[in-house]
């Protein structure tokens, strides 16, 4: 495995003192968002800082999870840790694209333990006792092509009140993911609901997937008009969102779609997204769908998979570009919204 080019470990390296414990409230707050906040537990100043990227996009079927998945395996091959983890809440599928079938999910974590997951694992003759909860790092399983997923889970609208102990719980279990990852990837839900928007507010750079659709660009669009006030209130820079045009027949398509929205962008909201990257059209994705292989775990050699590739390469650009390394808070900090 090849090492990491310099300009990636340059910005997502680094250590940090004040955002650690506050970053840890913000998954505890986000799924009860009309309760007590979280205590404010003792920082780790050795905890190295982990950055975030949330994939995103305005309307669903646009190729989200699969770009999420290859790229996760494309940081993986460059001797990145990373680490998935799917917020696409109630309608998670990234494990089934990578041909797994946890046992445990998101819920195990941060839900109830009378939850489906739990159930379906009492054998004959047992009590109906939950189990005990796991954390994230428990829950996250290796994945085909060397990156590590969180599965998430379905029917979170359970999880709206939970106890001090499931807080301290999920506290200690979001320590453990950052210590274990390099890079924390987030497939976050399509649509402009809360369950989206935080995700995207707070991550170090937002990259929206959108394809030459018109309703997809629409869509793509009034996401962006969402979050971008969020994140400039943060001190965001217009590199903090990029896109991703997915499902192109040429380059030159990607261009134009992105030049469409871009221009709507710097009359009406005042900045100009940048072109990530894009992805053609190609059959050998959609068959790496169906079979349930990530397509760069597959072995093929294909068009998708190079474009997957050089995306890489422009996040990671991208990420130093916007100046993310000397961001104070983390993630879970701007979760809050402190």
């Amino acid at each position: 495995m090849s090492a990491l080019p310099t300009p990636l470990h340059a910005s997502f390296t680094g250590t940090h003192v004040d955002d650690q414990a506050s970053r840890l409230r913000a998954l505890v707050n986000a799924v009860q968002p009309g309760s007590s906040r979280v205590p404010m537990p003792t920082p780790d100043p050795a905890l190295r800082r982990c950055p975030v990227i949330a994939v995103t996009s305005g309307k669903g079927g646009v190729g989200k999870t699969s770009t999420c998945v290859n790229l996760a395996i494309s940081f993986a091959t460059r001797g990145c840790r990373a680490t998935l983890l799917d917020a696409d809440l109630g309608l998670a599928n990234a494990d089934v694209m990578c041909g797994l079938s946890p046992t445990t999910r998101l819920d195990c974590a941060i839900g109830s333990r009378s939850s489906p997951h739990a159930a379906s694992r009492l054998g004959p003759g047992a009590t109906g006792r939950p189990e005990q909860r796991r954390s994230l790092a428990q829950i996250a399983v290796e994945a085909p092509g060397g990156f590590r997923l969180v599965p998430g889970a379905v029917g979170l609208t359970r999880m709206a009140n939970l106890s001090q102990a499931d807080q301290e719980t999920l506290v200690r279990g979001l320590v453990d993911l950052e210590r274990m990852s390099d890079l924390v990837i987030i497939d976050t839900g399509a649509g402009i609901g809360s369950g989206v928007t935080s995700f995207v507010e707070a991550a170090d750079l937002a990259l929206v997937v959108v394809t030459p659709e018109p309703t997809s660009i629409a869509d793509a669009y009034a996401l962006i008009k969402c979050v971008w006030p969020g994140m400039r209130a943060r001190g965001a820079g217009p590199g903090s969102i990029a896109l991703c045009v997915n499902n192109v027949l040429t380059h030159a398509e990607a261009e134009e779609v992105h030049a469409r929205i871009a221009a709507t962008c710097t009359r009406f909201l005042g900045f100009t997204p940048p072109l990530a990257g894009s992805v053609r059209h190609d059959e050998a994705a959609i068959e790496a769908v169906r079979r349930r292989v990530p397509l760069l775990s597959s072995g093929c050699k294909s068009l998708a998979g190079r474009d997957i590739t050089d995306l890489t390469t422009s996040l990671a650009r991208l990420a130093r570009v916007g100046g993310l390394a000397p961001v104070k808070r983390g993630f879970w900090a701007r979760f809050l919204g402190r």
